[in-house]
């Protein structure tokens, strides 16, 4: 294996954390989010809640489990990072037709200084392999050197054995199915679901015959501990679906796409409607008539997809249920 000290911007990284919890039986090394959908990229931030023993925290090293590949760590200001890379067990698919054979294995932030009395987060991005069985778990061992001693987060369950009674437990990620086959939802109804998100109260607007454009609306809730990002829009009915955002600048309305997204932040939601933030389906392939549903697949930074109906409503409503101006 070769030993290599990697900076990466953090536009181009997502999170590995671990959250801050009270109490000595969870005051451990953890995943925030303790749960990823195979085949997508995979989000995480790794806390060190405390030091050792009362000293200091000035390296922190972390072991890759195999089935997290591509991993790419994010730089801190007044810390090196450090890989290794190697083989993996097997070769993995990846995006666009791509497998990947090797990889960062283990990453390694030093030269900091933590207090005991304060927590970090340790930052990095990669993907959770598609050939991974759902009800399966990665571990990620975690090892932290300080001032005087070190603890090692290193502990697996065996057989039969709770993790919650282990002393030093690794942090552990569950694989669930496939992101696709997580949503749920009401058929026709303009609502569905998929792990911490929920689409509600999604409906669309009739179309003039010849109209080339037509407009989504809904309210995205997301219950999770950390943000999301809807980032794609597809629809049978357009050749190209789009987020848009539209404001009034001296009394001039203007519409701008979000070309990086619309965030729904943890714990919050985000409310698409006329005369504000919306889907929007360009070039249309055929007239939306009242009555009828736009099938739509809603694509998140987190790999969550989400596929509705949003039910068509008369032309010139300004809501779900009711009429008025006609804007986007």
């Amino acid at each position: 294996m070769s030993l290599k000290t990697s900076l990466f911007s953090t536009a181009a990284t997502a999170l590995l954390a671990v959250p801050l919890v009270s109490g000595a039986a969870n005051a451990h090394v953890s995943l925030e989010r303790s749960e990823a959908a195979r085949g997508t990229s995979y989000k995480a931030v790794l806390k060190i809640p405390h030091g050792c023993d009362g000293a200091s925290t000035h390296t922190v090293r972390v072991e890759i489990p195999e089935g997290f590949i591509s991993v790419k760590p994010m730089p801190k200001a007044g810390w090196k990072i450090d890989t290794v890379s190697g083989p993996y067990a097997k070769t993995y698919a990846f995006y666009h037709g791509k497998s990947l054979k090797e990889g960062v294995k283990e990453i390694q932030w030093s030269g900091g200084d933590l207090p005991d009395a304060y927590y970090d987060e340790f930052v990095a991005s990669g993907f959770v392999a598609k050939e991974l069985d759902p009800g399966s778990s990665l571990y990620f061992k975690v090892t932290q050197l300080c001032a005087k001693g070190e603890l090692k987060w290193v502990e697996v369950p065996g057989p039969g054995v709770d993790a919650h009674d282990l002393e030093a437990p690794a942090a552990v990620l569950k694989i669930a199915g496939d992101a696709k086959s997580a949503a749920t939802g009401g058929a026709d109804t303009g609502s569905a679901t998929a792990g911490s998100l929920a689409v509600e109260d999604g409906w669309s607007r009739a179309t003039a015959d010849g109209a080339k454009v037509a407009a989504g609306y809904l309210t995205i809730k997301n219950s999770g501990s950390a943000a999301d990002t809807l980032v794609s829009v597809e629809t049978p009915v357009s050749d190209k679906g789009e987020i848009h955002d539209m404001t009034m600048t001296d009394g001039v309305m203007r519409m701008r796409r979000l070309a990086e997204g619309l965030e729904i932040p943890a714990g919050g939601s985000a409310e698409l409607k006329p005369g504000g933030m919306h889907l929007m389906f360009i070039d249309l392939k055929k007239q939306l008539v009242a009555g009828e549903t736009v099938p739509v697949k809603l694509t998140f930074k987190s790999g969550a997809v989400i596929e509705l109906k949003l039910p068509i409503r008369a032309l010139g409503s300004s809501s779900g249920s009711s009429t008025g101006h006609s804007h986007h």
